[in-house]
Formats: structure tokens, sequence, C-alpha cells
């Protein structure tokens, strides 16, 4: 696969190119997926649906204290309600900061993977020494000179 942004070989569908970074997606995927194409696409999606779920968990707890708090018929079922909200709310907070920590390490990341072009020279190791094989015992093959050996009993097969 080719990079459509620098025209590098030898890449991978849906990961970044080697060369310069850029997200490479599968063609024959279905596109128009909810979240995105691209990782940097999936997790803008999800910080705003964590932004916008907080948000309304905390006013949905809000409204409902401030609509019970203090009177009589307020039942522990509202009570209950309001609790839950705070937790979603704070979960989603927590959800919030986490893909904002993930997104900036994607980043930093990405690029990162755009290699200096000295990583990308090829180099040359040098050559190991010559093995020491004084310590082997020196085993002939049971085929080995088979040709040689079954020779002379072909040729005269043939002579026959």
């Amino acid at each position: 696969m080719y990079c459509h942004k620098c025209g590098a070989a030898n890449q991978t569908a849906n990961a970044y190119c080697k060369s310069c970074g850029e997200w490479l997606p599968l063609i024959n995927k279905t596109r128009n997926r909810f979240g995105g194409e691209t990782p940097q696409q999936q997790l803008l999606v999800s910080l705003f649906m964590s932004v916008f779920s907080t948000m309304a968990a905390l006013i949905s707890a809000l409204a409902l204290y401030i609509t019970y708090i203090g009177s009589g018929d307020a039942k522990w079922s509202v009570y209950l309600a309001t609790a839950f909200c705070l937790c979603i709310a704070g979960w989603q907070a927590s959800s919030f900061f986490t893909t904002l920590r993930l997104r900036k390490r994607l980043n930093s990341n990405r690029v990162s993977a755009a290699a200096p072009a000295e990583l990308n020279e090829p180099k040359s190791a040098p050559a190991l020494n010559a093995a020491d094989l004084s310590a082997f015992v020196e085993v002939t093959s049971v085929t080995e000179n088979s040709t040689e050996l079954l020779g002379h009993i072909r040729s005269r097969d043939t002579q026959r």
C-alpha cells in the first residue's frame, strides 16, 4: 500500500504512514461510521460525548435536588436517582480527562512516529567471528557419498 500524502511504499492499512505519519484507512471498509475513520476523529467524538453526558447528568441531578430538596413530598427514589446522576457525571468526567490524556499521547506518538531520515538509512553491522567447531565430533551422514558407492551397481544393471 502507498501513502496518499507522501507516496511512501510498503505501508499497512489502518495504521500511520511510516514516513509522514498520515493515517492510512482501509479502502474496502464501510465509510461514514459513527465516530470517524481515524483515531483522532474517534477521540474527538468521545470527548464530545463525554462532555455532553457529563453536563446532562449534572443538570438532571441539579434539577432533581432543586425541585425536591426540603419538600415533604420527596421520596427516597428521587434522592437515589439524583445520586446515580452524580455518579454518572463523575464517571463521564473521568472518561473525558482520560480521553484527553490519550489524545495527547496519541498526538505525541504520531509526531515521533515520523522518524528522522537517519533512522531510515540502512546500517551495516560488523561480521561475526568465525565459529570454533573444534569441540564438535565429525560425524558422516548415512547418505553421504551414496551415489559414488552405489554407482558401480547401477552401471552393472545397465550393462545387462
